[in-house]
């Protein structure tokens, strides 16, 4: 496991999540975005790593594009957000949060809370997601997403 694997993991553990993610770009320098899920926790299959997503598609292309956080609730509901959000569909999420990482201005990965029951997640709950997000930014910087 790596770095950031452990600590999505302990992170899903203390925010009570049911599962954590984490998108990159994934494409070689000088070619066209393509985000991943890179790491997660809590999840249900592997079939996660079958998406791939442009900026503006799915929940982590959206942050991408807009870099601002991202809140869809009441998805397994709505067929449109199912089609719309395929994480959610194959990780059944009803509620998800997406968080921008940034650095110097860049959006280097999104984070993903989803939760398989409704929930309102409180103030004190997101404040402390952003307040962690330091420690992942480092471990992204430290080249913590491989495995070993």
């Amino acid at each position: 496991m790596s770095q950031v694997d452990l600590w999505l993991e302990e992170k899903r553990k203390e925010w009570q999540a049911d599962f954590l993610g984490l998108a990159q770009d994934i494409a070689p320098p000088c070619q066209q975005t393509e985000l991943r899920w890179t790491n997660v926790a809590g999840n249900t299959s592997d079939r996660y790593k079958t998406i791939r997503l442009r900026i503006g598609k799915g929940i982590a292309g959206e942050v991408w594009r807009t870099g601002r956080e991202q809140r869809a609730t009441d998805i397994q509901s709505d067929s449109q957000n199912l089609l719309k959000y395929p994480i959610a569909r194959l990780e059944q999420l009803d509620m998800t949060i997406g968080i921008p990482i940034m650095k110097n201005g860049i959006i280097r990965a999104v984070l993903l809370l989803g939760y398989r029951n409704p929930i309102t997640p409180n103030v004190a709950d997101v404040t402390a997601v952003y307040a962690s997000l330091t420690g992942l930014a480092s471990l992204l910087e430290e080249g913590g997403t491989k495995d070993g």
